[in-house]
């Protein structure tokens, strides 16, 4: 340890606060006074840290799914609030007692009494952990520390490094000894400042820590499926209390419990051991206990996978009431790199079948409606495979339209969304095809839009707002507004920005951040060469140099950066240079979850840059078809914009911004939701009306 790092009055948190130096000599009015006005400035302290705690909760989340421990480790106060947010997981979210576990200097009798001189062994940290037999692929540590020195935290979290553990450290000074021993993953550092009292840092010190152990445990259960909207769905009513809490829930969350008694709650509960969220299911679901409870498994607790959206269930029951009760439909949404396509009914029953790219910009017609045809018959067939398995029946083993009789399919609407579709008389043209392939009757209703208004089907979930932003970050990046007015029968476009591609725009994108890092690649390459500074590449760029690495040559890709260029621009395996460079955002991504740096960075420019250019000009007041965010929607979609780290990066830029919008929709499966909206669709609109729209 560095002598700076032992002189503790070099530290934050043993500064004198130059507020409160009088503070022996006032009356007890001001003296409080002093002390609340300090502990305001606590939470604006951790806000500072929000992107670094969201990071750590994504990576928390998939190791505690997987039934991985969290271990908190600390000494003195530090200690005791780990040890205190551990032990109330157990009550809050029905975790397993053994999963969140608070190990604190001195033993449990440190708890209650200082245990002097306990913290200063760095020997006493690793062997705790020792003792706790870890398991580095599934394991968590979190090391508390409000100087960000302490031995006995430093000890545990390098043996929990050394083993592969995710590393977590929250100190309240920076620089700290501990966020620079290179054991830990990612370093939560709020700056309370100097406390009320000179060093007594279970002030502001222990709020700020209270505060950021709170957030991380909270948000990975929440992420983990522990809550269903911000109810504890995940509790055991083991006492009175909690018993009229879990019917309070199963009467505002299930419709079929609404109307409920209470002793048919309580025996409904009885049936499922306590656990509401399991009570849920069945009553919502109508399954048996062993049912529901592995339908829970299969969507790892995630209860709104269950009873509402998600591919490996039911559609989200209709919003509208009084269809037919045997309506088939069909939604297509073909994009640029595959074609899905989704049979889904009445009863909840959904087909998929997924296909190669339909892009009708790219010139290849044929393709396209092949692909669409293929997709097609492909969830026909899951479908008709479930009708036939829910009645008992084996279906043949390869389906054709013709057999859609057999199995029950007769669609009411279909829905076509794809790339290229707004070009001069293609819908048209995607009609005719596609129909005479089919075989459609001609009394069927066909919706024929762009990929793009798919996504509008999200809407239909908010019928109270009007307007929504429709916001896509992929392989290129596009914002538009759309509105939904008096007699408007589906929502149409108002305002478009970006969407420019590759060549011209498209900040935000798969391909811009796979350009942004390359670049960053070739100048640290070059700076090297030509000697403008002396130093080694980051392990990001390493990894970039490796992915484009010259496998059918055998030669791997020099330091001069030369093959590097010619890896890139020189199509090969059918890739374009465009996709090759578009390809990497997912490496990047993925680094930015694991804590690296400059991918966070590299990131963070993209979504600013996206938010500020392409968004932004559509939430300026003077905007055509303006509408303030808090009356407007957000619907999100595209595989960059759904990873987790983009997105909570993204969320937290427009919280910067005090940009906060009425609703957002994540969109997975966007023909899932076109599904969802057709079945909830009580007056159909004849062909043309959908064909001819702009």
């Amino acid at each position: 340890m560095t002598q700076g790092i032992l002189d503790l009055s070099g530290l934050q948190t043993e500064a004198i606060n130059e507020r409160t130096n009088n503070i022996d000599a006032v009356s007890t009015l001001q003296m409080c006074t002093m002390i609340n006005n300090e502990d305001k400035t606590v939470a604006d302290s951790v806000a500072a840290c929000l992107e670094d705690i969201a990071r750590a909760i994504d990576l928390l989340v998939p190791r505690v799914r997987n039934g991985g421990r969290v271990i908190y480790v600390g000494a003195g106060t530090s200690g005791r609030l780990g040890v205190l947010d551990s032990s109330e997981i157990l009550p809050t979210f029905a975790a397993p007692a053994t999963q969140f576990v608070g190990l604190i200097a001195g033993g449990d009798a440190a708890i209650r009494k200082a245990q002097e001189g306990a913290e200063d062994s760095i020997a006493a940290g690793r062997g705790d952990l020792v003792t706790m037999d870890l398991d580095g692929e599934q394991d968590s540590i979190i090391g508390i520390a409000a100087s960000g020195r302490t031995p006995y935290v430093l000890g545990a979290l390098e043996y929990a490094k050394s083993l592969g553990c995710l590393t977590l450290g929250v100190a309240c000074v920076s620089p700290s000894e501990m966020g620079q021993s290179g054991n830990v993953n990612i370093m939560i550092a709020p700056l309370p400042g100097p406390e009320v009292i000179t060093g007594s840092t279970r002030l502001k010190a222990g709020t700020a820590t209270k505060l950021v152990l709170n957030m991380l445990s909270t948000g990975t259960m929440i992420k983990a499926g522990k809550t269903y909207g911000n109810m504890m769905i995940d509790l055991i009513a083991s006492n009175q209390k909690l018993k009229q809490r879990s019917r309070n829930i199963l009467r505002k969350a299930g419709s079929r419990c609404s109307s409920m008694t209470d002793q048919d709650l309580d025996d409904l509960l009885a049936r499922c051991e306590g656990r509401v969220k399991l009570a849920l299911v069945v009553a919502e679901k109508g399954l048996s206990v062993e049912e529901s409870r592995k339908q829970l498994e299969v969507a790892h607790g995630v209860l709104s996978k269950v009873i509402t959206t998600g591919d490996e269930f039911q559609v989200k029951k209709p919003l509208v009431n009084g269809m037919s009760p045997h309506r088939s439909v069909l939604c297509i949404d073909g994009g640029g790199s595959k074609c899905v396509a989704v049979v889904g009914n009445s009863s909840g029953n959904i087909g998929k079948g997924i296909s190669g790219s339909c892009n009708l910009t790219d010139g290849n017609f044929e393709a396209s409606v092949n692909a669409i045809v293929t997709a097609t018959r492909e969830a026909i067939s899951n479908f008709g495979e479930t009708t036939k398995h829910l009645n008992g029946i084996n279906g043949p083993t390869g389906l054709h339209m013709s057999a859609m009789k057999e199995y029950g399919v007769s669609f009411d609407s279909i829905w076509i969304a794809s790339a290229g579709m707004d070009r001069p008389g293609m819908r048209e043209r995607v009609q005719a095809a596609v129909g005479r392939i089919l075989s459609l009757n001609q009394s069927i209703h066909v919706r024929i839009t762009n990929d793009v208004d798919l996504l509008t089907a999200a809407m239909a979930r908010h019928p109270e707002i009007s307007s929504s932003l429709v916001v896509i970050a992929g392989t290129g990046s596009i914002a538009i507004r759309y509105a939904l007015n008096g007699s408007d029968i589906e929502p149409r476009r108002v305002a478009r920005a970006g969407g420019w591609g590759h060549l011209l725009g498209d900040e935000g994108s798969g391909y811009a951040i796979g350009r942004h890092a390359i670049r960053r690649t070739l100048f640290s390459l070059e700076e090297i060469n030509i000697c403008h500074r002396k130093a080694t590449l980051s392990s990001l760029q390493r990894r970039i140099l490796d992915f484009f690495s010259d496998s059918s040559s055998g030669r791997e890709v020099d330091a001069r950066g030369i093959d590097l260029l010619s890896n890139i621009l020189v199509a090969s395996d059918d890739k374009s240079a465009k996709s090759r460079i578009a390809s990497i955002a997912q490496m990047i991504l993925d680094s930015a979850g694991f804590g690296d740096a400059e991918a966070v960075e590299i990131i963070a420019e993209q979504v600013s840059d996206f938010v500020e250019n392409t968004l932004g000009r559509l939430l300026e007041p003077q905007s055509h078809g303006y509408v303030a965010p808090s009356k407007c929607g957000l619907i999100l979609s595209g595989g960059v914009m759904l990873h987790s780290v983009y997105q909570t990066i993204f969320q937290l830029d427009l919280a910067k911004r005090n940009i906060r919008f009425s609703y957002t929709e994540s969109v997975p499966n966007a023909s899932l939701v076109g599904v969802e909206y057709l079945l909830a669709s009580n007056s159909l609109l004849p062909v043309q009306n959908f064909v001819s729209r702009n």
